[in-house]
């Protein structure tokens, strides 16, 4: 568990640190508030507890709160208030404006820790409940829904990108998907599927999406040129492809179809689901070609069939 601590003082901030290490949670540390929202709206550092002060030159401690809660974050950080105003009023005008906890300094260890574990477990269960509403049951991918609004998330990064970068989004199909439950039963195909989506997960960077798009179908996303597009590709089917599914003296040979197609920043302006028509006809035309294989293509040059 992360906690941001924001404090100009000094010696109060290492007094703050040392009872979150106490309580077993890392501590990460700035004193204004501009670094502050910089740290929290970044996705590799956003913390899950943050500890404002309220007195702070430029932006004080409520003004931040604020701030804070305008970001719409996925998961919400607990916020906790820390002032030397013993003042009802105060602390009611702190958890209106969205501290969710509030402590007087000088700061009581033993129940600011517990604070912070009161902290910590709301947070969890938010990530708790997100994870039932976001990932499919049997593989723990995401599902469609959630995949549909991470590819959001990943094309308006693209959109306010300054680099020439491009991204691009696969669509994949177990072959024969059908077979495998008619011979060997579904309880067999379940297991193909738990054991492809690993295969696919571990063949992406943290960061990138993999989902359950329906069925025997997936949807991946990743950051990457036309060029790369074609390493993962081929590292995603070999992965797929390199070794049989055993299971219990069953032996299966399992491979995909994909497609993949690539967008830039100027194509970042469409609609979520145009990319995934145009990578589903690129999956189709693989099919049609004898299936274990993968097409990759610009949007644009699929979006006008050259």
């Amino acid at each position: 568990m992360h906690v941001l601590i924001v404090d100009d003082n000094d010696i109060d901030c290492l007094i703050t640190i040392s009872f979150v290490e106490k309580a077993g949670m890392n501590a990460i540390t700035t004193n204004n508030a501009t670094k502050a929202l910089e740290i929290t709206s970044n996705r590799d550092t956003t913390p899950e507890i943050i500890v404002v002060d309220w007195m702070m030159p430029e932006v004080n401690g409520l003004e931040l709160c604020q701030k804070i809660r305008a970001l719409n974050l996925t998961i919400t950080p607990y916020i906790i208030m820390v002032t030397s105003n013993s003042l009802g009023q105060i602390e009611q005008t702190a958890l209106e404006v969205g501290a969710d906890d509030f402590i007087e300094k000088p700061i009581h260890g033993a129940v600011f820790i517990a604070r912070l574990k009161v902290g910590a477990r709301i947070v969890a269960m938010q990530k708790k409940l997100l994870s039932l509403a976001d990932t499919d049951e049997l593989t723990g991918l995401l599902n469609r829904r959630a995949a549909i609004k991470a590819c959001e998330i990943h094309l308006a990064r693209l959109a306010r990108s300054d680099k020439p970068v491009s991204h691009c989004l696969i669509i994949a199909d177990i072959d024969f998907f059908k077979n495998i439950n008619d011979t060997y039963g579904h309880q067999i195909g379940d297991r193909v599927l738990i054991d492809v989506s690993n295969r696919m997960r571990n063949s992406i960077r943290p960061f990138e999406t993999a989902a359950r798009f329906g069925g025997e179908e997936f949807l991946v996303y990743c950051e990457a040129t036309e060029t790369e597009a074609t390493i993962i590709l081929t590292r995603m089917r070999q992965a797929i492809s390199s070794s049989q599914y055993s299971y219990n003296g069953i032996f299966i040979n399992v491979t995909m179809s994909f497609g993949c197609v690539v967008i830039n920043k100027r194509d970042a302006k469409h609609n979520i689901n145009e990319f995934i028509k145009k990578a589903d006809d690129l999956l189709y035309e693989v099919k049609n070609q004898g299936r274990n294989n993968f097409k990759v293509a610009p949007y644009f040059d699929v979006d006008n069939n050259k």
